[in-house]
């Protein structure tokens, strides 16, 4: 099963809105930690919080995450987008709510930080997947045991695009 993602990019306000535009992407499926927020602190980056910004005016934008709730509420009421904490992703039960938040009538993308958990919830659910480097060293021991598997696995694409 290939989890490479589709683009690789150091932060996730490096990904350029116009290439996802011109794409015909209509929905981002967003990850929290280490994607939004480093995994060790409760605030958004203000590069990245205002990506976001300027992301709302052109995306339907929905945070699905294993973060704990507190985490995703940061979120909404930072961002003023649906964020949801506890997803279990990649398991089916995180499927229910792309099922419900996310419009069929463009292609969604999945912006994250992990192949095994954005990656394959991407590729379950047939989206792309841009990976974006970890915002922190920090990370959850059960996390730190996958990205450990993940320098094994993928030797491909493992820089950020310029």
């Amino acid at each position: 099963m290939n989890l490479e993602p589709t683009a690789y990019f150091s932060r996730v306000s490096d990904i350029p809105l116009d290439m996802l535009i011109s794409d015909g992407v209509g929905t981002l499926v967003v990850d929290v930690d280490n994607t939004l927020m480093p995994y060790d602190e409760d605030s958004i980056p203000d590069d990245i919080a205002e990506w976001m910004r300027k992301a709302k005016r052109h995306f339907t934008i929905v945070v699905i995450s294993n973060t704990k709730p507190y985490r995703a509420k940061i979120i909404r009421k930072t961002l003023h987008v649906p964020a949801y904490g506890m997803c279990m992703k990649p398991l089916p039960i995180s499927w229910l709510v792309l099922r419900r938040r996310v419009p069929k009538d463009k292609p969604a993308v999945v912006i994250g930080d992990q192949f095994f958990t954005d990656g394959l919830y991407a590729k379950w659910n047939n989206l792309k997947f841009i990976k974006v480097e970890p915002l922190s060293p920090k990370d959850a021991a059960h996390t730190k045991v996958t990205r450990w598997l993940e320098k094994i696995l993928f030797t491909t694409n493992t820089k950020p695009s310029d």
